[in-house]
């Protein structure tokens, strides 16, 4: 029998700790990829084999930094994220999931269309209060440098007349920005969310196990990978192709038919591979890490 349960929140540390912890691994799993990658080039390609120590050397620095780079960037948006969540299902409500059992048969579509798409908006707004007056200043500065140059160099001329486009650029990027967020992920998650409502009677959905923690919480003690990664690779995959339709339609139209679909159907199977194996990774890495640190834990009412 299912049961339609609301997310009412998510405790920020525990949260943070294991998003932040898998996307280290999953940075160093890269890193390694990569550094083999590097390696076969060195190997095959002729007369790269002249730079292996370069190639060696940057491997190694990737498998340094990138582990530690998505530690910490994760830790930042993770905290974020789950305090933007907190603060905003008194306004607008929680995501809400039907359970059967310990599977999620389906989601209500408005509840985690507008939730995501409310929280990747202040996100979106939060970056663009940093980045926008810095690009601004650079433009500003660019400005003052090309009119203080034009009379030795007359083809900066044209640049020194465009005085205050910083400040005008700032204003879209604070104001554009955050408004495409919510068009584009409102749009995104009704999709997904419709095609795993679809594909879960079908395939099953994701299967969350789950046992009672502390202050009425919910911990999340285990993610069986097969579920996960099969039923969101699914939709992922589906919904990136119907974005690509309007690009495939043209190459069909250019290229030919068989040329076209050829490559629609390559990217469908690289899609669906590349899904796969993240979301297999990400619920193994979650499954070794949950009993040394601790799981996710949600309130459900």
């Amino acid at each position: 029998m299912e049961d339609i349960k609301e997310i009412k929140s998510v405790r920020i540390v525990p949260y943070t700790l294991m998003s932040s912890s898998v996307s280290a691994v999953l940075g160093l799993l890269y890193a390694i990829v990569l550094l083999i990658v590097l390696g076969i080039i060195a190997l095959v390609v002729p007369g790269v084999g002249q730079y292996a120590t370069i190639l060696a050397s940057l491997g190694v620095a990737l498998i340094i930094t990138m582990p530690v780079l998505n530690f910490f960037f994760s830790i930042l948006s993770s905290f974020v994220k789950a305090l933007i969540y907190n603060l905003l299902v008194p306004r607008i409500g929680g995501i809400k999931v039907s359970m059967d059992g310990d599977e999620v048969k389906s989601i209500p579509i408005v509840p985690v269309a507008l939730m995501l798409s409310i929280l990747y908006t202040v996100l979106a707004f939060i970056v663009m209060l940093v980045v926008a007056p810095i690009l601004a200043v650079f433009m500003e500065g660019t400005t003052l440098i090309a009119g203080s140059t034009a009379a030795a160099i007359p083809e900066l001329s044209g640049m020194a007349g465009a005085s205050g486009a910083g400040i005008i650029l700032a204003i879209i990027l604070i104001i554009g920005v955050p408004i495409i967020f919510f068009i584009t992920t409102f749009l995104y998650a009704v999709v997904a969310t419709i095609l795993y409502n679809l594909l879960s009677p079908i395939i099953g959905g994701v299967k969350l196990k789950m046992e009672q923690a502390s202050h009425g919480l919910c911990e999340i003690r285990k993610i069986p990978p097969v579920s996960l990664a099969l039923i969101l690779s699914v939709v992922l995959t589906i919904v990136n192709l119907l974005y690509q339709l309007p690009s495939a339609a043209m190459n069909i139209a250019l290229d030919g038919v068989a040329i076209g679909l050829v490559g629609l159907l390559g990217s469908i199977v690289v899609y669906f591979i590349v899904f796969f194996i993240v979301y297999i990774l990400m619920a193994l890495i979650y499954n070794f890490l949950q009993p040394k640190i601790g799981g996710v834990e949600i309130k459900l009412e």
